[in-house]
């Protein structure tokens, strides 16, 4: 009996045994297992992993890259422009600046101001009078006669050569003045009126001096009542023009002291007028200093 008991335990034990190995077993292949499917899962998950990294690293270097662009595209902008308008050495020659051409003589206030003068004799011609604005108008029986502005140049050392068959010589190598009249005359009759301007005078205590219709006088700002004949102003309208008058300083000091102006009365050009020529002759205070 004590036999038999003997044999159970050792059964027992060696049972116990077995049962202790297998659960080893079964906990080692648990482990196995467990180790196995989370390197199976690393493995799996690593290249996705690893692509994320790499994506990663694209988009920063390229972020890099736009931001190192950006901020090189804003620091050379201005360079390159500085650089552009950065004035360059050249042996080219720069075409000389345009200057603004000088005003031409006109009737208007400041042309009448340029010296018709000058161009002619030559020297130092200075502007020693000026009346901008209407100095003398008389209405005649059918013509009215108004002066719009006049001036007095001096003229110094005329040196410019002037042929002896022009009038204009008077002045050349020599001192003296000319007195330029603006004249309007208009014509209120129904018919074509004659009128010598030329005729017109400057008076002094003991001289006295004529006008001149083409002395210093350009083209284009004749006294002409028509093309025809200048003396003849057609009815109804307004000529204008220029009317001057030339001295030497002899002269002009003797004028310019009481200076006068004498203008005569259209009848005494007028073969059909019964009137007295000189009724309406004027003379009339006419300042030249």
């Amino acid at each position: 009996m004590k036999k038999w008991i003997t044999i159970i335990s050792i059964v027992s034990i060696l049972a116990l045994l077995g049962a202790c190995g297998n659960d080893d077993n079964t906990e080692k292949e648990k482990v196995d297992k467990t180790t196995t499917d989370t390197t199976a899962k690393k493995a799996k998950s690593t290249p996705k992993e690893t692509n994320e990294t790499a994506e990663t690293e694209k988009n920063e270097t390229a972020d890099k890259a736009a931001t190192t662009d950006s901020n090189e595209t804003k620091t050379t902008a201005p360079e390159e422009n500085k650089k552009a308008n950065a004035p360059t050495n050249s042996n080219k020659t720069e075409a000389p600046k345009s200057t603004t051409p000088k005003e031409a003589f006109s009737l208007s206030t400041s042309g009448f101001k340029i010296s018709n003068v000058q161009p002619v004799l030559g020297g130092e011609v200075t502007t020693t009078y000026l009346s901008s604005s209407k100095s003398f108008q008389k209405d005649f029986e059918s013509l009215t006669l108004s002066i719009n502005q006049y001036k007095v140049e001096h003229v110094v050392g005329a040196n410019k050569e002037v042929s002896t068959s022009n009038p204009e010589s008077y002045l050349a190598n020599k001192n003296g003045y000319v007195v330029t009249l603006d004249i309007s005359i208009k014509n209120r009759a129904t018919t074509d009126k004659m009128y010598k301007a030329d005729q017109i005078s400057l008076l002094g205590a003991s001289k006295s001096v004529g006008g001149s219709l083409d002395n210093f006088v350009p083209s284009s700002f004749h006294l002409s009542g028509s093309s025809a004949d200048p003396y003849n102003f057609s009815a109804g309208k307004t000529a204008r023009g220029l009317l001057t008058f030339t001295m030497d300083e002899e002269t002009y000091n003797n004028i310019s002291k009481n200076s006068q102006i004498g203008v005569p009365d259209p009848s005494r050009f007028d073969a059909s007028s019964t009137k007295n020529s000189s009724q309406d002759n004027i003379i009339a205070p006419f300042p030249i200093k």
